[in-house]
């Protein structure tokens, strides 16, 4: 009875802060919207733009770590991820001019970081029996797969190529970050209307 009682606590702990992985969705989209929006821009000269959504993303991880500090199962890797996020934020910060080899290799890095971040937030969405765990966990496999070609396309087909990729990659990210958080959301519903019976 004390297992299940502590299992119902974490699970609304670990969905009360939906909001923060809608802002990180929102953030990811809108990076991704920009990267189309300003092609020409898009590789190196949004360096420093990239390197701020990903600071953000990183920070808004953390939090989310820090908040389910009660949630065990996969906030390591969570906390883990915010915080390399974080570095990898400052570091294209401070190096705006980095080569046109060099921030394709840090962009699919965190991309593939992203996605295996999703398919550990799959991982426990299935453990607490909410609804679309499969499809987040299908979802951090095709970030995987996308990031693999941000960081093989630069020697095959250029910058162009490598814009495209990561600008398709960040949509899919922050729709794909944005239809976990509502359906966390969801879930913080329904502890909120079953505590109240």
């Amino acid at each position: 009875m004390k297992n299940l009682t502590f299992w119902i606590e974490s699970s609304k702990q670990a969905v009360r802060y939906w909001w923060l992985l809608l802002l990180v969705g929102i953030a990811l989209f809108v990076i991704g919207m920009l990267t189309f929006v300003f092609p020409a821009r898009s590789y190196v000269g949004m360096s420093m733009l990239f390197g701020w959504v990903i600071l953000l993303t990183g920070i808004l991880e953390v939090l989310l770590a820090t908040a389910n500090r009660h949630f065990v199962t996969g906030r390591g890797w969570m906390l883990a991820g915010g915080i390399i996020e974080i570095v990898l934020g400052v570091i294209l910060i401070l190096n705006v001019g980095l080569s046109a080899a060099t921030l394709p290799l840090f962009l699919g890095f965190w991309l593939m970081m992203r996605g295996f971040s999703t398919i550990g937030l799959g991982g426990d969405m299935r453990a607490l029996g909410i609804t679309g765990a499969g499809w987040t966990i299908l979802t951090g496999i095709l970030l995987v797969i996308c990031s693999l070609g941000v960081l093989l396309q630069p020697t095959a087909f250029g910058a162009t190529a490598v814009v495209v990729w990561v600008g398709v990659t960040l949509l899919f990210a922050g729709v794909a970050a944005g239809s976990l958080a509502l359906q966390l959301r969801n879930a913080h519903r329904c502890f909120e209307e079953n505590g109240r019976r």
